[in-house]
């Protein structure tokens, strides 16, 4: 039987114009997502190397400035080495499957400068409200192809396997012969879709491990082959619901609009209205708000420099002010800076508890949608997850935080910091989240989605078991 329908599936589909050409298409739409997204990657890998060379380099002239103060009689310049003007380069490094998934590369930053004159809760003001739910990706990159065109490829090329049976007469031919048809539809199935996916995964692997796409690290093929196994959990979806389809209608039009359908509410629908509907019950606080308050608090920390000071040194009693002659707009902006975050604070964490309910309601509209599953598990496994840009910035705060406290005394004390003390600060560093933590935070909508799986397969095979009368 299987000999049979390989046979008339080379004839008919394999080595058909529309099976090459649908090979073909599926090849070329690869190689592109592929090097879109190595483009993109290499960008963001080239900007982040610029941007930290240069602050390094600016960090490594502030030092030979502090040395030659503390090695040096002379009197110094009134602004060298002073502990405001440092400046520490934060960076989101790539992903080990960064090009898998660039779509929202633009909404979020991965680059920053840690420094006295930015207070932590202004250090992203320019990202941080405006995409606070990202529900899919706008670039073309490899984990668009999988959850958006992937699912079309299979569509046009099994739609009418099960009415192309009846109306030709091969349904009863092989009826007669081997006394049921469903097995030769599911061959016909196979062969037809195993055709889409092959031409993927081997683009796709020799993009990964022959054109040494990427990063070259150790967990590059581990990620793939998790990513790879999600990928196949998606597909093995619209696999079997292209199945029951064919089962369930007679007519190749009416399959073909019942999948269609589907793509589009799977695809489009259900994203967009999660997201309306998140935004309208969880509308994200007023930034005028938060920009008031932060203008504010700042104003007050100017005017009330003296007070603020003598508050500063009196829970630092070890502190003595130096009597050189430094500009006192260093101590003002960075006792205004501690004001205005000590002011929008609450502001910030209102913003953070919005966007958590957002996202609360998004991921419970993600079980409506299988394509929102899995784009959730492939992003995370990719690393451009939501989660991963705000871990960035919750760690790059922490990281200014941490620089404000041990310049603080320094600054508001009119001196500077010692070499020594200076060394000590540390450089910024991303921690990543560990991979099986990750799996296991997102292993509840890839169960969803294989347990969806295996629902549409049971409908599918009772169907295609049904009497010869029904399926003829």
């Amino acid at each position: 039987m299987f000999r049979l329908i390989l046979a008339l599936e080379r004839r008919l589909f394999l080595f058909a114009p529309a099976g090459l050409s649908l090979a073909v298409l599926i090849a070329v739409l690869t190689v592109a997502a592929i090097a879109t997204g190595r483009h993109v990657q290499q960008q963001t890998a080239s900007a982040q190397a610029e941007f930290v060379r240069e602050h390094q380099a600016d960090l490594a002239e502030w030092r030979e400035e502090l040395v030659k103060i503390e090695t040096s009689d002379e009197p110094p310049e009134p602004y060298a080495a002073r502990p405001m003007n440092i400046r520490l380069p934060a960076v989101l490094p790539p992903a080990a499957l960064a090009e898998f998934a660039v779509g929202s590369n633009d909404l979020h930053p991965t680059m920053a400068v840690l420094r006295g004159w930015v207070n932590p809760t202004d250090l992203f003001d320019e990202y941080e409200f405006a995409n606070p739910t990202v529900l899919g990706g706008k670039g073309f990159d490899l984990t668009f192809l999988v959850i958006v065109l992937l699912p079309l490829a299979m569509i046009a090329a099994s739609f009418d396997i099960a009415a192309s049976e009846r109306e030709s007469g091969r349904a009863r031919l092989i009826a007669v012969q081997a006394g049921e048809i469903g097995r030769s539809i599911w061959l016909r199935l196979v062969v037809r879709n195993a055709m889409v996916w092959l031409v993927w995964i081997v683009v796709v692997s020799l993009g990964v491990v022959g054109w040494g796409v990427g990063p070259n690290r150790p967990d590059r093929l581990i990620d793939f082959v998790v990513w790879l196994g999600v990928a196949l959990a998606y597909g093995g979806f619209w696999f079997v619901g292209i199945a029951a389809a064919n089962a369930v209608f007679a007519r190749g039009e009416t399959v073909a609009a019942a999948l269609f359908s589907s793509w589009v509410v799977f695809v489009f629908v259900v994203p967009a209205v999660g997201g309306a509907l998140a935004e309208a019950t969880h509308p994200p606080p007023s930034r005028l708000a938060f920009l008031s308050e932060m203008r504010q608090g700042k104003v007050t920390a100017i005017r009330e420099t003296a007070d603020l000071t003598k508050g500063y040194l009196a829970d630092h009693p070890e502190l003595t002010v130096s009597p050189d002659a430094v500009p006192e707009y260093f101590r003002t902006n960075y006792l205004a800076n501690v004001e205005a975050a000590k002011r929008t604070t609450p502001i910030l964490e209102a913003f953070a508890e919005s966007r958590a309910a957002r996202e609360l309601v998004v991921r419970r509209f993600e079980f409506l949608s299988p394509a929102l599953m899995a784009h959730r598990v492939l992003t995370a496994i990719a690393g451009n997850d939501v989660a991963r840009y705000q871990a960035f910035q919750t760690q790059a705060r922490a990281g200014l935080e941490d620089l404000s406290a041990r310049i603080g005394p320094a600054v508001v004390s009119k001196r500077r910091l010692s070499v020594a003390e200076f060394d000590e600060i540390p450089g910024f560093e991303f921690r990543e989240r560990d991979r099986a933590e990750k799996l296991k935070e997102h292993a509840l909508p890839l169960g969803v989605l294989i347990a969806a799986t295996l629902g549409l397969l049971g409908l599918a095979r009772n169907r295609l078991r049904a009497p010869l009368e029904r399926l003829l």
